[in-house]
């Protein structure tokens, strides 16, 4: 095989502190569309795909220095049972560029360029000067060069946030998945679903990942939150807190759960069964929509959603919109307890709500 040809987009690094055997070589995993468990199945053939980041290795020989990195701060904190702000910040970084690196974020990001150019030439299709602007479609490592960029201007949209080390000594072991960086908002989802549209930079995120069966990583916004528990940068978690955050790891995985190595497969496996249901089909919508004179007021444009045909042969002022399709959790992270009075920024627009600190955009 080529030099590098096959390139993973979970770290090796990462995979083997969940490894089955004393080589690190194996990790255990669960196929949910399938409803199969593999036992000693190859780290090296895991989370990966030929060429994923391309053919010239820019991207994966820049990749090698935060994964040596990781590896190293995940084994001084194991030893250590504590953290140092410093190595949570480094934890921080990696959390974004794993965020950042997955298939199913390549995926989705294709997929909704695809669709949006879809609607653009409804009407349209004879439209060269307009083809001719869209341009070709772009590949894949082209779209994951594009993502990568975007993780070091993301990272001052999260700093603000307070990061945790979760030291699980429950009964019930840590999984992992194909898409171990995580992310929800447990503020909007139970208060605030009239902003449908919500990111990195918006008041109540908190951002998760595994790091091995027995250490987590938590961010959160501090203004909205107070971690239950909490001792400096280090919290320690109960059995349901470890079974709520496997199922958030699984709602957001792709297609392979990575299991712990001692335990039965079914301890582990039950309860993300049981949240099976919750999974969302797809992340996003592509919204379409008309002006519509009858609603405009004051200077004000209102704009109504319509019917590809109606866009089509409309010739009115057009609006497409994509809209989040959040995974609506059934239990969030009991630990993690919305304050009496949460601090935010209400923009009463699209942009919802904002957090006191930090430089605000959407990812």
């Amino acid at each position: 095989m080529p030099e590098k040809k096959n390139q993973h987009f979970v770290a090796k690094a990462h995979l083997k502190f969940f490894a089955s055997d004393a080589k690190k070589r194996q990790i255990n995993i669960w196929l949910p569309e399938d409803d199969k468990v593999v036992f000693g199945a190859s780290i090296s053939d895991q989370c990966s795909k030929s060429y994923f980041y391309g053919k010239d290795l820019k991207i994966e020989d820049y990749l090698s220095s935060p994964e040596a990195l990781f590896s190293a701060t995940v084994a001084q904190l194991a030893e250590q049972q504590n953290a140092r702000s410093e190595q949570l910040q480094d934890l921080l970084f990696y959390w974004l560029i794993q965020y950042t690196r997955v298939e199913k974020t390549l995926r989705e990001q294709i997929k909704m360029t695809s669709e949006m150019t879809q609607k653009i030439m409804l009407g349209q299709e004879d439209n060269e000067q307009l083809r001719d602007w869209i341009g070709d479609p772009i590949g894949e490592p082209e779209f994951m060069q594009m993502i990568s960029d975007d993780a070091h201007f993301f990272l001052e949209t999260i700093r603000d946030l307070r990061c945790v080390l979760l030291i699980n000594n429950s009964r019930t072991n840590f999984v992992m998945s194909d898409c171990p960086a995580v992310f929800s908002n447990e503020l909007y989802l139970m208060r605030y679903m009239k902003y449908r549209n919500w990111g990195l930079g918006s008041a109540g995120v908190y951002l998760y990942m595994p790091l091995t069966p027995r250490l987590g990583f938590l961010a959160y916004d501090q203004d909205v939150y107070e971690l239950q528990g909490r001792k400096g940068n280090v919290c320690q978690l109960k059995d349901r807190d470890a079974v709520i955050l496997n199922q958030l790891i699984f709602l957001f995985s792709n297609k392979v759960i990575i299991l712990p190595p001692d335990n039965d497969s079914s301890i582990a496996v039950e309860p993300l069964k049981n949240v099976a249901s919750d999974k969302p089909a797809n992340a996003f919508r592509v919204n379409i929509a008309l002006a519509d004179e009858m609603e405009s007021t004051n200077g004000s444009q209102c704009f109504t959603v319509v019917s590809n045909n109606d866009y089509a042969a409309s010739s009115r002022d057009r609006l497409i919109h994509v809209e989040s399709l959040p995974v609506v959790l059934p239990r969030h992270f009991s630990k993690l307890r919305i304050r009496h009075k949460p601090r935010f920024i209400d923009t009463h627009s699209g942009a919802g709500l904002r957090r006191c600190a930090g430089n605000y955009q959407h990812l």
